[in-house]
């Protein structure tokens, strides 16, 4: 069959876009297909993890997203409050981005997490990143974006797929990516169901303009203000750090959807008179569902196609982007031919435990925050009863720290049982959701360091990774690796070889030879020369020995 283009990715949102820039900056031809007029006016996810960050600084468009969120001099606290402008419950406070880049030892120390990667915390609201990822497409020849396509149908034979649009015209590709949202059609379409929980509530987000509110709080500058007065229990998130604001209303009690007052609710939570007006309404269902499979012939589900997550602890846009980065970088090398076809199986195989981690996790968050906020209604009172009811709530809340400092989250997730990642017979590092160990053990993120005589943080090993494999040779003393180049080569594998001579990093990584993937994980590491280098490169690109079996 004659293919339209290589591939088709159905869905313009982050995930969409992401990876559509992982094949347009591998030269892959592709067509993004989005329904709407790619306008978005609801901000919907509003934090970027630092592994997405780190993927953004491998394209250069890391400042941009920085730039398109919060200032960098504003700070990210936490704040828990009777109404937003009552009485201060608890606060964890976090640094803001510019304090983080030039963090002393004492910072350090309090923040740890803040030395594994060049990032530490960046709130940018969904509808201020699609802006900066589509201006970062348009920069690409071998893309292209269409809107107002909406996808109805779809046909698949061996070597590829047909989708047919509303308008009745047909497309053909090799491969399809669905990124089509929660309510996927092709998901859908494919009869492919989900395991998990359907439904952890009903919840409204309300997208509001208040210029005064933040002076009239008086609780200064944060990403998240915790409402927990009895009638007005819910969230209010910083979107620019001036004047616009979503309120996520969590527990909705005995109302129901369509008696909600969106004005009277926002009213309640502020809690003074202070003027706002209401940009948008979004009713919402959180959710804990993992799709049973992610490929279906020559379609990948990736995103809320593939996954739904509460979004307490803001894991769902940041795994979808996880997602975009595994497979375009395996597809770009079964289309270019140096990969192996068997290694698309190795998708489902490294995300799909990803997926049900991280879902796990933010279903736990919204659980042991809801369960903490047991809220009687002299919690307001300026009494000695309602002082001792806010200590009292204050410790319970504590325990929601992790809430907000998920390092192992998004840093410790690592590709366990991929076929495409040799085991070096070390032990898995305990996976702790608040705890990251940094270490180059196959399957792992490689973990970051800075580079250079007097840690001048301008330039991370992480920079030295680029759009292929990397051969990180470490030490002084590093074995030669002609053997592996002539492997890479005799693949047409693109392979990078990058001699790293700090002291640090030879200790951090714990071998001197260490190959990362286009995707910066892991996939072999050793301190010689093996005796058949062409089977580690076989291995990595999908073609070795060891069968590719599907998870069930």
């Amino acid at each position: 069959m004659q293919h339209d283009y290589p591939v088709i990715i159905v869905g313009g949102g982050p995930v969409g876009m992401v990876a559509a820039a992982e094949l347009g900056l591998r030269n892959i031809p592709c067509l993004l297909l989005e329904q709407g007029d790619g306008t978005n006016n609801h901000p919907r996810a509003n934090v970027v993890s630092p592994r997405s960050m780190e993927h953004f600084r491998r394209w250069g468009i890391d400042e941009q997203v920085i730039a398109a969120g919060l200032p960098v001099d504003y700070p990210t606290d936490i704040v828990f409050t009777t109404r937003m402008t009552g009485k201060e419950i608890l606060r964890f406070a976090f640094p803001s981005i510019a304090r983080a880049r030039n963090a002393d030892a004492d910072l350090l120390a309090q923040y740890p997490e803040i030395a594994h990667s060049p990032y530490f915390k960046t709130a940018v609201g969904q509808n201020h990143i699609e802006p900066v990822l589509r201006r970062f497409l348009q920069g690409l020849p071998s893309v292209q974006m269409r809107f107002g396509a909406r996808v109805e149908a779809v046909a698949q034979q061996a070597d590829g797929a047909t989708l047919t649009l509303a308008d009745g015209s047909q497309l053909r590709a090799r491969y399809v990516l669905a990124c089509d949202g929660a309510k996927s059609t092709l998901r859908h379409l494919l009869d492919i169901p989900m395991d998990g929980k359907s439904s952890l509530g009903q919840n409204v987000g309300v997208y509001i303009r208040a210029p005064d509110l933040l002076k009239r709080s008086g609780k200064g500058g944060c990403i998240l203000y915790w409402t927990l007065a009895p009638d007005c229990t819910g969230v209010f998130i910083a979107i620019d750090g001036r004047e616009h604001y979503t309120m996520q209303r969590h527990i909705l009690g005995e109302e129901e959807l369509e008696k909600f007052d969106a004005r009277a609710a926002v009213r309640r939570a502020i809690g003074d008179d202070v003027d706002f007006e209401i940009i948008t309404i979004q009713p919402w269902v959180p959710r804990q569902l993992v799709a049973q499979r992610y490929r279906d012939g020559n379609v990948f589900l990736l995103g809320d196609a593939a996954h739904l997550l509460s979004p307490t602890g803001g894991f769902g846009m940041n795994t979808g982007i996880g997602d975009a980065v595994d497979i375009g970088w395996k597809l770009a090398g079964v289309l270019q031919g140096w990969a192996d076809a068997a290694i698309l199986d190795s998708y489902e195989i490294e995300r799909r435990p990803i997926a049900w981690r991280n879902a796990v996790e933010a279903t736990d968050n919204r659980s042991s925050l809801h369960a903490s906020a047991e809220l009687p209604a002299e919690i307001e009172d300026d009494t000695p009863r309602g002082e001792a009811l806010r200590a009292e709530l204050a410790e319970k809340l504590k325990l929601q720290r992790k809430h907000f400092a998920a390092v192992g989250i998004h840093l410790g997730y690592r590709y366990e049982d991929s076929p495409i990642c040799i085991p070096d017979g070390t032990p898995a590092p305990p996976d702790d959701p608040q705890k990251y160990l940094p270490v180059a053990r196959p399957g792992s993120r490689a973990p970051h360091c800075w580079l250079g005589q007097g840690q001048t943080r301008d330039k991370s090993i992480l920079d030295l990774f680029g759009h292929g494999f990397t051969l990180l040779r470490l030490g002084d003393a590093s074995p030669d690796v002609a053997g592996f180049q002539r492997a890479a080569e005799q693949r047409g594998m693109p392979l990078a070889v990058q001699h790293v001579t700090d002291v640090e990093a030879a200790r951090l990584y714990g071998a001197a030879l260490v190959l990362v993937r286009p995707d910066g994980h892991v996939a072999w590491r050793g301190d010689a020369i093996p005796a058949d280098p062409l089977g580690i490169i076989d291995r990595a690109r999908g073609a070795g020995a060891q069968p590719i079996s599907r998870v069930a």
